[in-house]
């Protein structure tokens, strides 16, 4: 008797450790359908719509605990609080400083503080990042004569250079396994 009875509790982890294994692969599975970004808010004026791309532990884990070092990013310098902030990383330098689909991670909150911060969990490694003050939510930089922005906008390290783009070198930083927290500064024209 006391036989059967162990061979339950065997029988019972067993069914537990499945359960748990399917249940981090259906969480791994809904992320990583985030990469084509069809999932997530879009448009909406009130709402943040976040899309980040992480690779899934090998490990079982739980659930809330975050994956990767953490990454704050503070936005200050904002003319208004009209808008929203449309926040971007980036790992290399394809599509940087504006296409969601080449970032790692997007996300977009309202600009309705002096200074808004941006917070996410990545691998450590190098990275670039990248802020545009929508303020009219239009979802894209508006420009005026020859090309100047109307809008506000920063990246990581924070370059100014003159009458060009920063680039994606220029905003290059090492996000450690201890994370790190870095300032953009918007300049507006």
């Amino acid at each position: 008797m006391l036989k059967c009875g162990a061979s339950r509790a065997r029988a019972a982890i067993v069914v537990v450790a499945v359960i748990v294994t399917v249940g981090v692969w259906a969480c791994a599975t809904m992320r990583s359908g985030d990469r084509d970004g069809k999932s997530g808010a879009s448009g909406s004026a009130s709402t943040a719509s976040t899309r980040t791309n992480t690779i899934a532990p090998t490990t079982t884990s739980p659930a809330t605990a975050p994956i990767g070092a953490p990454l704050t990013i503070t936005i200050k310098d904002l003319r208004s609080r009209k808008g929203d902030l449309i926040f971007g990383v980036f790992k290399s330098a394809p599509g940087f400083p504006n296409v969601e689909s080449k970032s790692i991670y997007w996300e977009v909150k309202p600009a309705d503080a002096a200074s808004v911060t941006f917070t996410t969990n990545l691998p450590p490694g190098r990275y670039a990042a990248s802020v545009l003050h929508d303020e009219n939510k239009s979802g894209d930089m508006d420009r005026g004569l020859g090309g100047i922005p109307l809008e506000g906008y920063g990246v990581t390290n924070n370059p100014k250079p003159l009458l060009r783009a920063a680039t994606f070198d220029e905003a290059t930083f090492t996000l450690p396994a201890e994370g790190k927290a870095l300032t953009i500064s918007l300049q507006y024209f």
